[in-house]
């Protein structure tokens, strides 16, 4: 199984040593990881204090393009990784 990375805003700026020591143990761990393409921001941050529905539209457009990308890989159901908790829990509430 290979398995989407969410990498979110913050994995690619203040939290990049976090990124870095995560990709390092899915490689020593040898498990495919594959970012997901064309990502945008979570919502995570502004969007919900500002306007909770298009942070939920925008957290969907991810989930979307997760599906379309395992349908066009032929892996069939994926699983998204997303290690800050922040978009985690953006993506799971939008998810439900």
């Amino acid at each position: 199984m290979t398995y989407l990375y969410f990498p979110g805003c913050s994995l690619r700026s203040t939290g990049r040593a976090y990124e870095e020591s995560m990709l390092a143990v899915f490689r020593a761990l040898e498990i495919p990881l594959e970012e997901l393409q064309d990502w945008n921001c979570c919502g995570a941050t502004a969007y919900f204090s500002t306007d909770e529905h298009q942070a939920f539209a925008i957290a969907a457009r991810n989930l979307a393009i997760g599906e379309i990308q395992a349908k066009v890989n032929g892996t069939g159901p994926v699983d998204i990784i997303a290690p800050c908790s922040a978009c985690f829990l953006v993506l799971s509430k939008t998810q439900r």
